[in-house]
Parts: structure tokens; sequence; C-alpha cells
């Protein structure tokens, strides 16, 4: 790599250019050292045949005379020193070509860093690939969440909404981990379903059960539903059975109006359900 091509890089580095800007330049420089390619075989030989001195065809500001005199050989070389390690500048220029190739600004990564402390070039990268935003970062931090790189990649890909991270904080739910809300933004709880179940009166739920109550179709509707047939005072699990087990409704109701069961609990409904006896 030449040296104008090093202080390109470098400039990018620092921000004093763009990436278009860099690649402008570094394009401008190599069509340069294409300009100054040795002529070609048709025009040496040409010189060649009307008599002029090859040394006087290829070297500038010398004697046109004829009967110059020829260059004397050159001396060997003295073998080179080994190269020195490549060093801090080098590894930097390396850093800038990398983020290139993933179209990640040095602002992004100045940025980066500014909020999550020495991240390392590869974590950078992953969060760019994943769009993570500085913004939704430098966010994270002000609601108290000591994020990790993987951890704030995991919340970019799973789409975790920051606004409702505050509403559930507000319902009194102030000690949940980023994989708390990892699996449930990645299992569908969404604001509306947390007040719409905190309003039906399940306030005390866990994390668990208000995924698993997710997973398995648990709405404010049916619970408001089971109530609706006399089922006041269910827990999460007695809910979460009887949907598992098909139970709505219309069968509570249906099996009540035949005198099957006056006073029916929920394992009793599931046992009558499997036709066993109660």
């Amino acid at each position: 790599m030449s040296t104008e091509q090093t202080q390109i890089l470098e400039m990018l580095a620092t921000g004093k250019i763009t990436v278009a800007e860099a690649q402008m330049l570094l394009n401008a420089l190599s069509a340069g050292q294409e300009a100054t390619a040795m002529p070609d075989t048709k025009t040496l030989k040409a010189a060649e045949a009307a008599g002029v001195p090859w040394p006087e065809f290829s070297t500038a500001g010398k004697s046109s005379e004829p009967g110059w005199p020829p260059r004397p050989p050159r001396p060997p070389r003295p073998p080179r020193a080994p190269r020195p390690s490549r060093g801090r500048r080098a590894d930097v220029i390396d850093q800038v070509i990398q983020l290139h190739n993933f179209g990640i600004s040095p602002d992004y990564l100045n940025r980066m860093r500014a909020a999550l402390g020495d991240v390392s070039l590869n974590e950078v990268i992953a969060m760019g690939i994943h769009g993570v935003d500085p913004d939704y970062v430098r966010r994270t931090r002000e609601l108290g969440f000591e994020l990790t790189a993987d951890e704030v990649v995991a919340f970019a890909i799973h789409h975790v909404d920051l606004d409702f991270v505050e509403r559930v904080r507000e319902l009194g739910y102030d000690d949940l981990t980023a994989d708390d809300l990892v699996a449930m933004s990645i299992h569908g709880v969404d604001p509306d379903m947390f007040d719409a179940l905190y309003q039906a009166g399940l306030t005390e739920l866990t994390v668990d059960e208000i995924v698993a109550m997710s997973i398995h179709g648990v709405t404010p509707e049916f619970v408001a539903e089971m109530k609706a047939a006399g089922l006041m005072d269910l827990s999460p699990d007695d809910l979460l059975s009887l949907r598992i087990q098909g139970i709505d409704g219309e069968f509570i109701t249906d099996m009540r109006d035949a005198g099957i069961l006056d006073d029916a609990t929920a394992d009793d409904l599931i046992k009558l359900k499997h036709g066993r006896h109660v």
C-alpha cells in the first residue's frame, strides 16, 4: 500500500472524509498510477528503428546527443532487513477497511463505544449488521439496563420495544432481565395484552406465566369467558390447563344446564372433558 493510500485511509479513520470521498480519492490515485505506465511495445520498436538510444528514450532531462554513454550496471543491493511489526497505525487502517466492507462509518463506531464502552470491532459490526441504532442503546442505559453487546443484538433481532418496557415497569415489573424481555418479545407479549390481563385481575403474574399464556392462547377474552361461566377465582395454572384441554365457556354452561356439575373446579371440568369420573 502506497503512502498516499495510507493517508487517505487515515483521513477516513479520523472522520475527515466520508467513505464515498475516500473511494473517489483511491480511484483517482489508481488511475494516476496507470497513466504513468511504460510505453507499449510498438512505440519502443519504432524508437529503436530510428536509432534513438535506450537511455535517451527512457530518461527525461538527459542529453539527446548521439553517443550518450551507457549507464553503468547497478551494484547488487544488500539484503533487506526483516520488516518490523506493522504497528498500531496499520491495525487502524485494517479496522477502517473492515468497517468499510460492512458499510459502517467511523462515526457509528465512536457513538457505539460512547454508549457501551470499549466494545470490540466485531461486536460493533454485528450491531451494525442488525441495524442497532446508537440512540436505542443509549435509551436502554437510561432505563437502567447494563447490556452487553450480545444482549443489544438480541434486543434488535427480536424487536424489544422500549416503550413496552416502560409500560410494564409502571405496572410494577421493575426487575425484568434482558432475557425476560427477549422471551416476551419472541412470544408476542405486547403492551395491550399486558394491560388487558392486568385489568382482568391478573396483577401478580410472573414473566414465565405471561409467556406461557401467550403461547397457549390464554387471552383476556378467555379469562372473561371463564368468569362469565362462573369460574371467578382461577389461578394462572388453572387458566392454562383449561385452555390447553380445550374447555370453553359453552362446555361449562352445557354441563351445568344438564345438572352434572354445579360447583365444578378446573380439575373437575378437565376430568369430565376426558370422560373420567369426578
